[in-house]
């Protein structure tokens, strides 16, 4: 599995975390820190050849 491919996996399953904290309603604090995380995943998942 090349680099890409690994990204996208990690990202699907970071994207799953963000929706389980938008869906209990918790912390906004660390659904915005999720949210950060994504970002920073897609980020490398755009730069990656």
């Amino acid at each position: 599995m090349n680099q890409k491919e690994q990204l996208k996996e990690r990202i699907e399953g970071e994207r799953k975390k963000l929706n389980e904290l938008l869906a209990s309603g918790d912390r906004v604090e660390d659904a915005y820190e999720q949210s950060r995380a994504v970002d920073r995943l897609i980020e490398q998942y755009l730069d990656c050849k």
